[in-house]
């Protein structure tokens, strides 16, 4: 006999909406220190930076400034993009700013605690190479050698009738105090979405990040203040180079949407319990007014087994918070197929989409999803895991444009435990998020009703969530 169990309507803290609180901002940087202890510091204030501290990636409390520029310092207005890195039981912060002779520069202060005060080293720039720099990111490889990346500024770069921000990369000392060696070029404005019109094109804001030994050089391109504001990433199998961009570049863009503008200038960190990777980005806070006022995002990364880097975003609906904070997301340990084995008739579906995840919020990335034929409007699927897990809770992502296909959805957990029929309205959000007490099962049956006229629905992820591990198991 098959028990019964409602959905939960309002599970405390385990979504979040990119509506995280924090604006009048821009990029926005994020440090782990400890599963549970985030700093983020951004472009924020006119004489320094603030920064937040989190415990979830998504509740950020007060500001507090961490860097005050001193009356004799080397650097006078325009503080730009933050970045901080832990080395040797202190804090780096390198960060772009004006010169007293007019000149954007990079310099580094450094604290003992993550939220400061910041001290610079020395009063005057990191390096000088004679020309404009911003947007500073330090790499630290697996061999400890360590490797800047920044950006020659389009206000001292003049290349025929354009002003160019373009990439650049330096080995720096063994202590991080200095560069060592000669910078190299690394990119530059050239595929057809970063020639933004007018004389200006930009390639900046880069941040890198390592995965199976190849090197993923991220960066912003186009006017900050515009809505074709987007990130786009380039592969090299070292760290400075050769890199050659992505061809399905943009990574991150806000696209002809109406709810989110001006997608960019990001960094990476991890979920709480370290199995996600999250990129935090800016966006304009209000999409209508693109401009200067900026907000914090954060949505999920990844990679595909081919080796592309994907980011699931941007996103403006509710979304399960990172992995570790109230939930555990267990989705890669289950298997997705038809409940009764048997494709059905006109079924086009790859069923390891379902449970990879990644999820599609674009039709340029059509490729992450599923098509399942309907069998007199219901379509039937389980998740199988080898282990019995104590879940609570499943997100199901439509596919692009499918958001109102699904009339209803029914689970049925370990063959004894059925759910009430959970109705989708017109209006339901991207993804169904359905959470229910925990329960042990390793066999998740999902029932779904489509709409009348509706023969197929098209689905992009199911993301299965369970109970937090305590630290201490």
């Amino acid at each position: 006999m098959q028990t019964p169990f409602p959905f939960q309507t309002d599970p405390a803290q385990t979504c979040f909406t990119n509506d995280l609180g924090v604006t009048n901002i821009g990029d926005p940087f994020v440090l782990q220190i400890a599963p549970d202890e985030y700093y983020m510091y951004c472009t924020s204030a006119p004489n320094g930076f603030y920064c937040w501290k989190s415990n979830d990636l998504i509740h950020w409390g007060e500001r507090k400034m961490c860097y005050v520029r001193q009356p004799d310092a080397w650097c006078i207005d325009c503080f730009w993009a933050p970045e901080v890195i832990a080395h040797d039981g202190q804090y780096y912060m390198y960060y772009s700013a004006k010169s007293q002779a007019g000149s954007m520069r990079i310099g580094l202060a450094i604290s003992d605690q993550p939220d400061g005060p910041f001290l610079d080293v020395r009063n005057e720039p990191f390096f000088d190479f004679g020309y404009a720099v911003i947007d500073a990111n330090v790499f630290v490889d697996d061999d400890g050698a360590g490797y800047l990346y920044y950006v020659r500024d389009c206000s001292e770069n003049k290349q025929d009738y354009l002003n160019m921000s373009e990439i650049y990369g330096v080995r720096l000392s063994d202590d991080l105090l200095s560069v060592a060696g000669d910078s190299i070029k690394l990119l530059t404005p050239e595929q057809k979405w970063e020639k933004s019109p007018g004389d200006t094109w930009w390639n900046e804001g880069p941040e890198m990040i390592k995965h199976d030994n190849r090197y993923y050089l991220t960066y912003s391109a186009n006017f900050f203040a515009s809505p074709s504001y987007s990130l786009g990433y380039a592969v090299s199998d070292a760290p400075l180079g050769t890199f050659v961009k992505a061809q399905e570049n943009p990574l991150l863009t806000s696209g002809l949407r109406s709810d989110v503008s001006g997608t960019g200038h990001h960094s990476f960190t991890y979920s709480p319990d370290g199995s996600q990777i999250w990129a935090v980005y800016h966006s304009h806070t209000t999409p209508e007014n693109p401009g200067g006022n900026r907000k914090v995002n954060i949505d999920r990364v990844g990679f595909t087994p081919d080796g592309k880097l994907f980011i699931s975003g941007p996103t403006t609906t509710t979304q399960p918070a990172p992995s570790g904070v109230t939930t555990t997301d267990v989705t890669q340990r289950f298997q997705a197929h038809l409940t009764d084995s048997a494709p059905a008739a006109g079924t086009t579906a790859n069923f390891s989409l379902l449970t990879d995840g990644m999820f599609s919020v674009s039709k340029r990335h059509a490729w992450l999803e599923c098509e399942i034929a309907a069998e007199q409007g219901t379509a039937d699927i389980t998740l199988t895991t080898e282990k019995t897990l104590p879940v609570c809770g499943i997100a199901l992502y439509p596919g692009i444009g499918c958001e109102d296909t699904i009339a209803s959805v029914q689970l049925c957990l370990g063959g004894e435990k059925v759910s009430e029929q959970y109705i989708a309205d017109a209006q339901a959000a991207s993804p169904l998020l359905l959470y229910f007490e925990p329960c042990e099962t390793d066999t998740i049956e999902i029932s779904l009703s489509l709409r009348e006229g509706s023969t197929a629905v098209t689905l992009s992820e199911i993301s299965v969530l369970s109970t937090v591990t305590p630290k201490n198991e």
